[in-house]
């Protein structure tokens, strides 16, 4: 049992070692903060929400993107989504019942799609 325990150590901490320390020259790949590149930022605010929410992409590399919202239990809703600019959706939700719901960012074009929680007051 002992020399399991080292052999798992041993590993994560090889693991560790080449994910940080690898080098150009040593034929492995090294990246750096300035590889990474984030794209499509996702805010909603103010949530929870009382009469509209703000949706906001960041870095959108979005062409067609739609806002919906399901009822925590999945039942898509009818909401009015105006778009205020190229990256930024106003969403009203004043006649949604107080509760939990979730509202999705989807883009058909690029396959995007993610999920967020939001409370209506």
């Amino acid at each position: 049992m002992g020399k399991l325990k080292i052999i798992l150590v041993s590993t994560l901490f090889m693991f560790v070692g080449f994910t940080v320390y690898a080098q150009n020259d040593s034929g492995y790949p090294s990246f750096s903060s300035n590889d990474l590149k984030i794209e499509n930022k996702i805010q909603i605010y103010p949530n929870p929400g009382v009469d509209f929410l703000k949706v906001s992409i960041e870095a959108s590399t979005l062409v067609n993107p739609k806002i919906v919202i399901h009822s925590i239990i999945g039942t898509k809703l009818e909401i009015y989504t105006e778009k205020t600019s190229a990256n930024q959706f106003t969403v009203n939700v004043k006649n949604l019942p107080a509760g939990y719901y979730l509202i999705a960012v989807k883009d058909a074009s690029t396959g995007f799609s993610e999920t967020y929680k939001f409370l209506k007051r």
